[in-house]
């Protein structure tokens, strides 16, 4: 990789916001990636020309500028399987009133591409765009346990050597498991004290592609809601499937 092209990606992945600070100075982009302080100006201001990050005229600091924001939702906007899950997620929602989630594997995480929030739930929410391993939560677990054998232990593979897996064993019994089940279900594993269900969605080629999940607090977890919301989880993530020219093997 060209060193200025790994410079930049390093700078902005450097200046992503946060709940204490939403913009750097380029002295402190400087201390912070120990790179001089010219080298930072001359990235940021070719980054600016091309509204990669934005400076505040004011404070002279510079942030994340919105054209990631542009090129982001144009990426979202345009993926099929979104397209195709949006009206089944407000469904899915009116049915349970839950935060509802969408899920799509890029390389070997989950990547959250859209949701539909509980007012009840919005502080747990988790923001669009967040991502985790594929061994981590109902969302990515239930579509590592659908992709083909080959594709599954390479990311495994992969995962254990980055130190994401802390018991192989364990996790291949959880696939096993969640593969006959249809259906994955995690206790706390993303946020503590909420329960999240998700069900694998699959394109024409019976391909899993996505998931669709429902987080909820572990307090409303109980008694026939427990079968209510996999059972309604399950057939949205059919209905999706089926959209996308999926045909359910009888």
């Amino acid at each position: 990789m060209s060193e200025v092209i790994r410079k930049s990606i390093t700078l902005l992945t450097a200046i992503k916001p946060n709940e204490e600070k939403e913009e750097w100075s380029a002295t402190e982009i400087s201390r912070k990636l120990n790179i001089p302080v010219q080298t930072v100006h001359r990235l940021l201001v070719s980054l600016e020309e091309y509204g990669f990050v934005f400076q505040n005229k004011e404070t002279k600091k510079f942030r994340l500028g919105l054209t990631l924001l542009q090129l982001g939702f144009s990426i979202r906007d345009n993926l099929p399987v979104r397209n195709s899950s949006l009206p089944v997620m407000k469904k899915l929602w009116d049915k349970t009133r839950e935060n509802v989630y969408l899920t799509v594997p890029e390389g070997d995480e989950g990547v959250l591409i859209d949701c539909i929030n509980s007012q009840q739930s919005l502080k747990d929410a988790a923001p669009i765009g967040v991502r985790f391993p594929l061994c981590v939560g109902a969302s990515k677990k239930v579509i590592l346990a659908y992709m083909n054998t080959r594709v599954k232990q390479r990311i495994l593979k992969g995962l254990m050597e980055k130190g994401e897996i802390k018991d192989l064993k364990k996790l291949e019994e959880d696939l096993v498991i969640i593969q006959k089940c249809g259906v994955a279900i995690s206790f706390g594993e993303i946020k503590e004290k909420n329960v999240s269900v998700a069900s694998p969605i699959f394109s024409w080629e019976d391909k899993v592609v996505a998931s669709i999940s429902v987080m909820i607090p572990d307090t409303r977890f109980t008694g026939s809601r427990i079968r209510d919301i996999i059972s309604f989880t399950q057939k949205a993530a059919e209905e999706i499937s089926e959209e996308l020219g999926w045909i359910k093997r009888r």
